[in-house]
């Protein structure tokens, strides 16, 4: 079995990052020792992508500052965009109908909703305390739309649900009420909520990325903290120190917190 487990260790060829709490800290950075592990990886030949709940935009603004060398999965896993050309590998797009539905509802509750399309955020106002997460992205394209959103409904890939009064759980069983199965729900702080289409995750933006490079699962190596689908996928999955437990559970290594540079840690163990 140890044998087994170095093998897999040591022939991954993806390294793939969660975004917040894992590559970054909890003030929303990458740390010096993160960086210079990724970028040895990177010397041996490793590719080295994020995988993130975050738009297209803000994956590829860390992306780029690591001089990443492969595309970018974003919107949980239903974006795969190439960092140098910025052409998108793979977009799973809402129906219309469903979008408007959606953002009809938000609209008529005042749940606070934004929604992506390509690189541009739209929102209905502009209220910057409801992108604590973007604090440290730079020249992000927000467009504020009003009550004319219609106009603004086709090919979004994700939207994401934002409330600062303790309500996400509550809107989220509301939402899940009304849809069911033709959206998926993905509650990942305790003040924003992303809504996706059904059965998309990280682990579908992993194996649509796997098979742009013709790299087979086993040679993956997934780190995150509450990724249970991309932690599974992987040939070996890892959880950060501050991961939930469900994730350390089934993951195949524990690393250290995210604020202790778990990633550095768990590249110079391991690759």
């Amino acid at each position: 079995m140890i044998k087994l487990k170095e093998k897999i260790f040591y022939e991954h060829k993806i390294n793939s990052l969660r975004y917040d709490g894992t590559l970054l800290n909890r003030q929303k950075l990458v740390s010096e020792e993160n960086a210079s592990a990724i970028k040895r990886a990177m010397d041996k030949g490793i590719y080295v992508t994020i995988a993130t709940g975050r738009m297209p935009a803000s994956a590829v603004y860390f992306a780029k500052q690591l001089n990443m060398n492969c595309p970018v999965i974003s919107c949980n896993g239903g974006v795969v965009k190439d960092l140098n050309t910025g052409k998108s590998i793979y977009e799973a797009h809402f129906p219309k109908d469903t979008i408007t539905k959606l953002i009809s509802i938000c609209y008529q509750k005042n749940w606070y909703i934004r929604w992506y399309i390509g690189d541009t955020i739209y929102i209905r106002y502009v209220d910057m305390d409801m992108f604590l997460a973007y604090k440290t992205t730079k020249g992000l394209n927000i467009v504020e739309v009003g009550d004319e959103f219609e106009k603004y409904t086709e090919n979004v890939t994700q939207l994401v649900v934002c409330d600062l009064n303790g309500n996400i759980q509550k809107i989220q069983d509301e939402l899940s009420n009304i849809f069911k199965d033709k959206i998926g729900l993905q509650q990942n702080t305790e003040y924003t909520m992303d809504i996706t289409l059904p059965n998309i995750n990280k682990a579908v933006g992993l194996s649509k990325l796997a098979q742009y490079l013709q790299i087979d699962k086993s040679e993956i190596m997934a780190c995150g903290d509450n990724d249970l689908a991309m932690i599974e996928y992987a040939g070996l999955g890892v959880a950060m120190g501050n991961a939930i437990d469900d994730v350390k559970n089934i993951a195949q290594f524990i690393t250290k917190d995210c604020d202790e540079n778990g990633i550095a840690y768990v590249i110079d163990k391991f690759i």
